[in-house]
């Protein structure tokens, strides 16, 4: 935090201002689910059969692929509620998880301490919101797991442990909040898109949670600084951990694919293997990672942590900063597929170079490289003329032999410059067609 004169106050209470002054927006501005949603209103009636129910690219990458866009428009609405539904149900679990840990933390306060009143706002908001969540499940008729199983039998027991560990409770509560902001503020930018209900039950929540990722930000930035230096390694190692094991919750279960018939590939590509679902995730942890950045927890040495879970990413320069490039994914796909392929073939381009004046037989090297290349796209335009070629393909030894024929063929014609060249010019292609 800013250093500041003895005769403004001490960074404390710089810190206790922002606590109560949390406090009091809480008592100006607040919600009930049962007084600021009509429940009953015929705007707000859940229409089994509302096209506005189906799942959106830039907010499920299933939505992205194409077994999705050949089923029917009811079976589409019907997994667009399932998943809506799911993502609140664990969002209940969570709120559950983290209500047990800060009744326990807020139990240890002093008396007078401002903190104790927002954690009780806090608390109360977070009872309201698990009704609002459930309201909502028990009105959409499908009966929706949430979290996995063993998940549901260790999170009371996580709960309570963070009542002794309060900076993990509130990492926790940050890690656990921030996907779902992340998503329903999607939601939001497309509130013309959704179905009247839903914008209501998301502009509520992310009205509320706002404070609550606000306190969280603060009491970190104030107690993580005083940390020392095992505490702060324990931090940056468990940070991603919380965030990652989180974040795989809203993901939909198992049984969500055999309930809907999803293949199996499908399901795997879209949640864990597309380059979209890949997306998605780092993009979700943008906010995670701009707080660890700040907290000085996200270091060198801890950054492969993130980037091994697949949540390493840019870096927000403020809470919410929208990513117009992953909102818009045409735009991004065709941007990013101009850059790889430019850098491929200039990667190509100069080990071409380097066999022309390292080598006497350069020329020989460059044509069997293109060769090679040649034989392993004409490979894949059969198939694919055949139909055979699909995004995210399984192992094939026909695909492995040809791979294996061009780089052993190359190795006694051109050594290893004219294996490192074909190698490149196969990659350069590979945006275009599948490699192994």
């Amino acid at each position: 935090m800013t250093t500041i004169d003895d005769a403004d106050g001490t960074q404390e209470d710089l810190y206790l201002d922002k606590v109560e002054a949390l406090s009091r927006a809480t008592n100006r501005l607040r919600f009930d689910p049962y007084l600021d949603i009509d429940w009953d209103a015929p705007e707000n009636a859940l229409d089994t059969a509302d096209p506005r129910w189906q799942l959106h690219p830039v907010t499920n990458p299933l939505a992205a692929t194409d077994w999705y866009a050949e089923q029917p428009l009811q079976k589409r609405v019907d997994m667009g509620r399932w998943i809506t539904a799911n993502e609140f149900k664990v969002a209940i679990q969570f709120e559950m998880i983290l209500i047990r840990g800060a009744v326990h933390y807020a139990g240890k306060l002093r008396n007078s301490d401002p903190v104790f009143r927002y954690v009780m706002h806090e608390l109360t908001d977070e009872c309201n919101h698990i009704q609002m969540f459930q309201e909502f499940i028990n009105r959409n008729g499908q009966d929706v797991p949430g979290m996995r199983r063993l998940s549901r039998i260790l999170g009371p027991i996580v709960g309570f442990i963070s009542g002794y560990l309060k900076i993990m409770l509130f990492i926790g509560a940050l890690c656990g909040e921030q996907p779902g902001h992340f998503k329903q503020t999607l939601l939001q930018r497309e509130a013309a898109r959704i179905p009247p209900l839903l914008n209501k039950i998301t502009y509520i929540h992310l009205a509320e949670e706002a404070r609550h990722i606000t306190f969280a930000d603060d009491y970190l930035t104030e107690r993580v600084q005083h940390s020392g230096r095992l505490k702060r390694a324990c931090y940056a190692i468990l940070y991603p951990l919380f965030f990652r094991w989180l974040m795989g919750e809203f993901t939909p279960p198992r049984s969500f694919a055999r309930q809907f018939g999803i293949p199996r590939r499908t399901f795997k590509a879209a949640y864990w293997r597309s380059e979209r679902s890949r997306q998605m995730l780092a993009e979700s942890a943008a906010d995670a990672r701009r707080v660890a950045d700040s907290l000085g927890i996200r270091t060198i040495w801890s950054r492969w942590i993130w980037r091994v879970l697949g949540i390493e990413g840019r870096l927000p320069h403020y809470r919410g900063e929208p990513n117009r490039n992953f909102e818009n994914p045409t735009v991004a796909r065709l941007a990013e597929v101009r850059t790889t392929v430019w850098a491929r073939i200039v990667a190509a381009v100069a080990m071409a170079g380097i066999a022309l004046v390292a080598t006497p037989v350069g020329p020989r090297i460059i044509a069997v490289a293109a060769a090679g290349t040649a034989v392993w796209a004409i490979y894949h335009a059969l198939k694919e003329r055949r139909g055979g070629v699909m995004a995210n393909q399984p192992f094939e030894w026909p695909r492995f032999f040809v791979w294996l024929a061009v780089c052993v063929i190359m190795i006694p014609v051109g050594g290893l410059i004219g294996l490192a060249l074909v190698v490149l010019m196969i990659l350069a292609l590979a945006e275009f067609m599948p490699t192994l």
